[in-house]
């Protein structure tokens, strides 16, 4: 019997919507694949047909909060916004989407995020490093930074932006204010540095 794509995309979406849901209850650690496939209703064997690992789960959880954050920036984005602003407001976005996922963050940093600027072969989460960097390039370009600086200001930009992330999975500040304070002195640490060296 032949599965057709909407049956694929239905089963896939259940696995995520299953999975956060036990990694949430559980924790990333206690909730394992067998558990993750039998509360989906499929084999274990089904679920690898789809994902990898439990840490293919999880950052594919992060790459669905931050489709929906880019949709989010992008209605909230003000004409006439200063490039920290729109640095700013990208970022948090994104936090307030990952916010259901942040007690299981730690494996996506560490599957999908540690080393984005590498040549490994591994296809785990490189998408996600990719759309980030490519949301921020076209900001840049917005703001008329020239293109070919990007490649060199990359890292300098990762390094601050995996540092905020992994700092606010461990924020125990009201709200995760001190990462928010964190990620305004990255922004404003990035942008002079940007504007330093034009």
């Amino acid at each position: 019997m032949r599965i057709t794509a909407d049956a694929k995309q239905a089963t896939r979406a259940r696995i995520l919507e299953v999975a956060q849901r036990m990694f949430q209850v559980q924790g990333f650690d206690q909730a394992g694949i067998r558990d993750i496939a039998a509360a989906a209703g499929i084999a274990t064997g089904t679920l690898f047909n789809y994902f990898a690992s439990k840490e293919d789960v999880a950052v594919a959880l992060a790459e669905r909060a931050i489709a929906l954050a880019d949709g989010d920036f992008a209605r909230k984005r003000r004409a006439g916004a200063a490039l920290r602003e729109d640095l700013f407001l990208s970022v948090a976005a994104q936090l307030r989407r990952l916010r259901p996922l942040r007690t299981f963050i730690q494996p996506v940093i560490e599957t999908a995020l540690a080393q984005p600027l590498s040549a490994s072969d591994a296809n785990l989460g490189r998408r996600l490093p990719g759309e980030q960097l490519d949301t921020v390039a076209e900001i840049l370009r917005t703001h008329k930074i020239d293109p070919a600086r990007w490649s060199m200001t990359a890292p300098i930009y990762w390094a601050l932006y995996v540092g905020v992330l992994t700092f606010w999975g461990r924020d125990k500040s009201p709200r995760q204010e001190d990462t928010l304070a964190m990620l305004d002195q990255a922004v404003n640490m990035f942008v002079t540095w940007l504007e330093s060296n034009e």
